[in-house]
């Protein structure tokens, strides 16, 4: 975290600690230059829909909703594995998704559906680690809440460092926290190997309080940007006094990431941004006054202060018994009061917000996690229990064929029936919407090539 300021001392004089953070902004791994690099050259990849999208933001539902309860119903199946909800018809002919989604189901003739997302990983650590990354987690189920500079990067830290773009904001960001458990730092959410330059802006604190601003970037909405500036010239003298620290050679990236972190800073779009106290309240009521439903609020907003992907995660405190989307027991009750009803509302909203002003065009919105949840209900505990071997996920917006579903699961929505896709599948799919060459290559910290996606973009639900 940096901040450019103590709350202590008044507004006009420096807080000689906070400077210093600031100019060590490179040695703690949250130094920007990567944001300045060059974009890479045009890939060879055909098709209208190769860098339609200017900007991604992944509504992540950590925990694993039930496919069935949700985007993939079966009516017909066996009364233990249909479940209790009923299915309602959606924007496109035939495609029926449950009762749960009325809203959701508005948007289907501008979205796109794959039904037969599968892998063998059935933790959340690692089938998290494979959504993002597009790799299997070759470590153990508990190796993977140890978080590793050996770890494959996070689609977003490969897109902050190869298509950072040009405005001030950082290009990666996770609205509000990371997923961890038990103290353990989750491996995947982060750039792993490339480096903690390029790591993701972490935001931090509830969006959802009246007085929201950023953990990790606390930036004050009124306070005039002389000031920051002032402070920047301060922090110039105390590193020519600082013999030592122009004596090393990442001094000048240093110098870098203290006018990359002056032009956030200083930006009136990002101050506006993360400023979610001034916004009219029927504004944020529109997404939903939760946890989930203001995350996805202040991930468009960062989005339109410059950032390029932003993944808004469901925490598991929003949910009945912590547990949110990982219903092992009572997943009826879950998804029919805490979990689908905030999500549909969420969804709705950035849909409308995309779509009226036009930013939909160049917006890809995906819906996603790790897995699904098992067709068979345990009737002792009424839950449904970890299931990647057939989950679905959604595409909506820039580069994606409107209205069409990939993939048909098997009669109990447990196995994939035509057309099974991969998380490598998944994260191509993203990097192409993106103008990145999924087959492309990345280069870490020492110079390793590092292949972005061993899978290939989904095509059929392409433009």
């Amino acid at each position: 975290m940096f901040k450019l300021w103590n709350t202590r001392v008044p507004a006009n004089r420096i807080d000689r600690r906070e400077l210093l953070r600031i100019g060590g902004l490179g040695i703690t791994g949250l130094s920007l230059p990567g944001l300045l690099s060059a974009n890479p050259a045009p890939s060879a990849v055909k098709g209208k829909s190769f860098g339609k999208a200017k900007k991604c933001i992944i509504l992540y539902l950590s925990g694993g909703p039930a496919q069935l309860d949700t985007f993939d119903p079966k009516p017909d199946a066996a009364e233990d594995i249909r479940g209790e909800f009923k299915t309602i018809n959606t924007s496109v002919t035939g495609v029926r998704f449950s009762e749960l989604l009325p809203l959701t189901a508005k948007w289907m003739h501008k979205s796109a559906l794959v039904r037969t997302m599968y892998h063998e990983h059935n933790d959340h650590g690692r089938g998290s680690y494979w959504m993002f990354t597009g790799y299997p987690y070759l470590g153990s189920v508990s190796d993977v809440n140890s978080m590793s500079r050996a770890d494959m990067p996070h689609m977003g830290s490969c897109l902050a460092k190869l298509a950072p773009g040009g405005g001030p904001m950082f290009p990666f960001a996770l609205v509000p926290h990371r997923m961890d458990v038990a103290g353990g730092r989750r491996s995947g959410q982060f750039a792993g190997s490339l480096g903690g330059k390029y790591d993701p802006l972490l935001t931090g604190g509830n969006p959802n309080d009246d007085n929201f601003k950023l953990d990790n970037l606390p930036l004050v909405p009124n306070e005039n940007a002389e000031v920051f500036k002032r402070r920047l010239s301060l922090v110039d003298q105390l590193n020519k006094q600082t013999t030592e620290m122009n004596d090393l050679a990442m001094s000048q990236s240093i110098k870098q990431s203290q006018a990359k972190a002056m032009d956030v800073i200083s930006s009136e779009a990002v101050r506006k941004a993360v400023d979610l106290s001034k916004e009219d309240p029927k504004e944020r009521e529109r997404y939903g006054r939760n946890l989930f439903g203001q995350s996805v609020f202040l991930g468009k907003r960062l989005l339109d202060a410059g950032a390029r992907l932003v993944q808004c995660n469901w925490q598991r405190s929003q949910g009945k018994d912590g547990f949110a989307w990982d219903t092992h027991w009572n997943n009826f009750t879950s998804h029919k009061e805490d979990l689908v009803p905030p999500f549909d509302k969420a969804f709705h909203a950035l849909m409308t917000d995309l779509d009226q002003s036009g930013k939909l065009d160049d917006t890809l919105v995906v819906v996603a996690a790790e897995f699904g949840r098992s067709p068979k209900i345990t009737r002792s505990n009424m839950g449904r229990e970890h299931w990647p071997d057939c989950y679905t996920v959604l595409f909506a917006g820039a580069g994606i064929r409107p209205g069409t579903v990939h993939g048909q699961s098997d009669k109990n929505a447990a196995y994939p029936a035509l057309n099974p896709t991969t998380p490598a599948d998944f994260t191509a799919t993203i990097y192409h919407c993106l103008g990145i060459d999924p087959a492309g290559e990345i280069h870490d910290q020492v110079g390793r090539p590092i292949a972005l996606s061993k899978g290939s973009p989904i095509t059929p639900i392409l433009v």
